[in-house]
């Protein structure tokens, strides 16, 4: 199941955004919420590896299952 896990350093003005369960560029437009109500400014953006697959779709799925 996908996350979005936020964690606010002490100083109150540092958030850390970290995406879990996401692929591709979903990370990005699921939690986009997120920075615009924190006032949308991104300093340092940092991918993991699930960033660089493959978008999940139903074809793929159907693959692994099969």
């Amino acid at each position: 199941m996908p996350e979005i896990i936020l964690t606010f350093e002490l100083d109150g003005k540092t958030i850390h955004k970290e995406t879990k369960g996401f692929t591709g560029s979903d990370c990005i437009s699921k939690s986009k919420f997120i920075e615009n109500a924190l006032g949308g400014k991104t300093k340092n953006r940092m991918f993991k590896s699930e960033y660089y697959e493959k978008e999940k779709t139903k074809e793929n799925r159907s693959k692994i299952r099969n």
